[in-house]
């Protein structure tokens, strides 16, 4: 992954999962599901985040070497 998801990961998406969670703790039912539904789609967007940020890294890479290529 490269730097900038990680900075996204850590500083944005981190703490908004543990604010979410916090939240849904706060509720008097204890909503289990809530928490689940968070925890899975905040793991779902973690993944596709770190799998795009690889494919634009990859991409880039291409690129890179294609405008080698070309001088």
């Amino acid at each position: 992954m490269t730097g900038t998801s990680w900075f996204f990961i850590l500083f944005f998406a981190v703490p908004l999962i543990a604010l979410l969670i916090w939240l849904m703790k706060q509720d008097k039912r204890k909503g289990v599901w809530g928490i689940l539904i968070v925890i899975l789609l905040a793991s779902a967007a973690i993944y596709v985040s770190s799998r795009a940020s690889k494919n634009a890294a990859v991409n880039f890479e291409m690129r890179k070497k294609e405008a080698q290529e070309k001088k």
